[in-house]
């Protein structure tokens, strides 16, 4: 994805007068929403873009604990080291998410979230510029 995702978004921001920076938000909000629907509310995961890169990355995020009470949410300190042989109690270890691994209807909420924000921006962009105006007569097409 990468380069070609900054440049689409860098398109859509000029077409519509938007911060490319509020549409990366837009688009790690509905990636890190597609991820919750897949993987479950209850997973600690956070989903990053690269602003120079676009490379995307998706981490679920468990806590190191001795004994295991949730495993969505908690990991093992045996199992951590195995990963990671400095984890020590009490610190988080992340393991990569394949994005690819969403499926259709996550894909499809993260495009609905995608169109909701965008629309949302641009209703505050009109908003801006016309609330300059209020009061005066506007004529318009």
């Amino acid at each position: 994805m990468g380069r070609e995702l900054l440049t689409v978004i860098e398109q859509i921001g000029r077409e519509k007068g938007i911060d490319t920076g509020r549409i990366l938000d837009a688009v790690e909000s509905a990636l890190l929403t597609a991820a919750k629907k897949k993987y479950g509310a209850a997973e600690n995961i956070q989903v990053r873009i690269d602003r120079k890169s676009g490379e995307v990355e998706a981490i679920s995020l468990k806590k190191i604990v001795n004994e295991v009470t949730n495993p969505k949410s908690e990991v093992s300190l045996e199992e951590a080291r195995r990963v990671d042989t400095e984890a020590e109690l009490g610190d988080e270890i992340g393991s990569v998410i394949e994005i690819e691994d969403f499926g259709r209807i996550a894909a499809q909420t993260a495009k609905q979230v995608i169109f909701q924000k965008v629309r949302e921006a641009e209703w505050e962009v009109v908003q801006r510029e016309y609330s300059a105006r209020q009061g005066d007569l506007v004529n318009g097409i």
